[in-house]
């Protein structure tokens, strides 16, 4: 089950570092993405949307996807340090505030 999961994130990460080439067969909401997480990617990204002759908002829906799956995998789509988007350890747990 946990490989099920996990095959779209390396997807995701075998785009995350894919070039220029690498975008024109990456379907349009996995590049909007990228855009999104790598912002030195974003304007490659959107001259490929462009050629495409299409707009990221329209795939609004399949971006959250792919960043719910992300985050549910351990990603840091959102670019802060984990400990600033965690909380607290007993918070995390669910210990209650024992600390373990």
């Amino acid at each position: 089950m946990r490989y099920v999961l996990l095959c779209p994130l390396f997807m995701i990460a075998a785009c995350a570092t894919s070039n220029t080439a690498d975008l024109k067969r990456m379907p349009i909401a996995e590049a909007c993405y990228l855009g999104m997480i790598e912002p030195d990617r974003q304007q490659a990204v959107l001259e490929e949307v462009r050629r495409r002759n299409d707009d990221c908002s329209k795939h609004s829906d399949e971006i959250a996807k792919i960043r719910d799956l992300e985050m549910r995998a351990g990603g840091n789509p959102g670019g802060t340090s984990p400990a600033e988007s965690s909380g607290s350890g007993a918070q995390r747990s669910g210990g209650m505030g024992r600390g373990y």
